[in-house]
């Protein structure tokens, strides 16, 4: 097994490893929580194997709003056909934060990557953390923010889109019902790091015990500041590829740079705990 970092403050490929037949995890494990994304190339995974490489990890959970793969309720497919336009992922964020307890981490194989572009981004929530000033750290550590799956914007209240590209959606008239409150900085419950927790631009809507309009000014400061380019990787995905990350310390953007080719991913998320 190789292990070789890709950039400075996240990321690394994990090389001589067939991820159906790893019967030793540790290496795996102590990559995963030193660099948060891990990329294996050229793997050969059925629904079946992706369901047990997240096993290790821990149980799967639903992603709300979209049906899964028949026979398969946890893996679900992240595609974007030729003709379409919408582009699942394509803003910076945490997954699912107004979940109770958000996943601890999300599993993307590639079964159909465009010609060109199509490459996810990842940023540290360590990094974007130490970068504050002792002031900042001082004002952010107490905050709790409040996450939202209707997505309140100021000035009005909007739903989640009601189709997700080709995928199958259901429950969209239930959006109002997954609220959480986390803290504004976790602490990873593994490597005892801090992490900015910020989540997605709209779906973390204010500071506990502040109204929407007060809270703006701070979040998109600190949303700009968790994605500066010092603390980003960048993976250009071949087909094949199984990519793994620990949503607990980071934040992805999918870029939607490809016009009208097709992109198609499986992907399944593994149960986390409460932030704390």
């Amino acid at each position: 097994m190789i292990i070789e970092p890709l950039a400075g403050a996240l990321g690394a490929e994990v090389r001589g490893v067939n991820l159906r037949s790893v019967r030793d995890w540790a290496e795996i494990d102590r990559a995963f929580l030193k660099y948060s994304v891990l990329a294996f190339r050229d793997q050969q995974i059925e629904p079946q194997d992706l369901m047990q490489i997240g096993a290790h990890f821990g149980a799967p959970c639903h992603y709300p709003f979209v049906t899964g793969l028949e026979g398969f309720p946890f893996i679900f497919e992240v595609v974007k056909e030729e003709q379409e336009t919408f582009n699942f992922g394509g803003n910076w964020h945490s997954d699912t934060t107004y979940l109770q307890q958000p996943p601890l981490a999300t599993l993307l194989y590639a079964l159909e990557t465009p010609a060109q572009g199509g490459d996810t981004l990842f940023s540290s929530s360590y990094a974007a953390y130490d970068a504050l000033s002792e002031g900042m750290r001082a004002l952010v550590d107490p905050l709790v923010g409040v996450n939202s799956s209707s997505l309140k914007v100021t000035g009005g209240r909007r739903k989640m889109h009601s189709t997700i590209g080709s995928m199958k959606v259901q429950g969209m008239d239930q959006a109002d019902r997954y609220e959480a409150e986390h803290p504004v900085v976790r602490t990873h419950p593994e490597t005892g790091r801090k992490a900015l927790f910020v989540g997605h631009p709209e779906t973390c809507t204010n500071f506990e015990n502040m109204t929407v309009a007060e809270s703006r000014p701070l979040l998109d400061y600190l949303y700009a500041h968790s994605v500066q380019p010092d603390a980003i990787y960048r993976h250009m995905w071949k087909l094949g590829d199984v990519l793994m990350w620990d949503n607990r310390c980071t934040m992805h953007y999918a870029v939607h740079d490809y016009g009208m080719q097709t992109r198609n991913m499986n992907r399944v998320t593994v149960k986390g705990t409460k932030p704390v």
